[in-house]
């Protein structure tokens, strides 16, 4: 068990909870555990009533533990398991989870692409793209930042539709009839900024995973660029692999 550096510039309750937070993500501590009390908290590194406290409140901020009235607090049921070998949408996934999900726009924008959007849309240099930037959330946790590019020739008057409502895959599939097929990834380990860190309630510095995305429809015409964000300490990505 790591120890907490009084010299440190990082407060105690910060270390304190990071090492909880660590002992969650390498399955020490697993989904509906009960975690220490702050009596523990208090004993095991010999800190205040209130510093253990707040080590614990951080957490719970963050939506990795639970506090259960007369019981104790538990590790959440929170981490969201995404299969890279299928292509579900986050309203899918947190809908499996048992979660509600939701978004909250940020920005839904008509502009011309950056050099590397376009040629991944495989369009004009000045040909105009929707930019919907939106924070995704499940049960009103911070799971996810989300920014995705679509051809407006493609997919004309999008901006109607209320996307902090509603699944993008969902109108693109029922309303311009998109028969949505695969969709390529490439995956990124990040460290989260201070704008990151904000949005997804995190310190910042903390790891992300970051995924850069192109899909493509059945016929593989690329109809969206995406450049997903998502909490490390929710979410875990996983790949089945065949041996040819």
């Amino acid at each position: 068990m790591k120890k907490i550096v009084r010299s440190s510039y990082l407060p105690m309750y910060i270390q304190i909870s990071d090492i909880i937070r660590e002992a969650i993500q390498n399955g020490e501590l697993c989904e509906n555990d009960r975690v220490w009390s702050e009596r523990e908290i208090m004993d095991r590194f010999d800190v205040s009533r209130n510093t253990a406290q707040s080590a614990i409140d951080e957490l719970v901020k963050n939506g990795l533990l639970t506090r259960i009235q007369g019981k104790g607090t538990f590790v959440s049921n929170w981490r969201v398991n995404i299969g890279l070998q299928s292509l579900v949408s986050f309203s899918e996934a947190t809908r499996i989870k048992g979660k509600t999900p939701s978004s909250k726009i940020i920005s839904f924008t008509t502009e011309e692409p950056s050099k590397s959007v376009a040629q991944k849309l495989e369009i004009e240099p000045n040909a105009a793209v929707y930019k919907l930037e939106r924070l995704r959330l499940a049960d009103d946790l911070p799971m996810m930042h989300e920014v995705s590019y679509l051809p407006v020739s493609l997919f004309p008057d999008l901006t109607r539709f209320d996307f902090s409502q509603e699944s993008l895959f969902a109108v693109l599939e029922k309303e311009y009839q998109a028969q949505i097929g695969w969709q390529k990834q490439i995956i990124h380990p990040l460290i989260s900024t201070a704008y990151e860190a904000e949005l997804l309630s995190v310190s910042a510095g903390v790891p992300l995973i970051e995924t850069e995305g192109i899909t493509y429809l059945e016929d593989n015409t690329p109809i969206e660029v995406n450049r997903l964000i998502y909490r490390s300490d929710l979410y875990e990505l996983s790949v089945i692999s065949k041996r040819k």
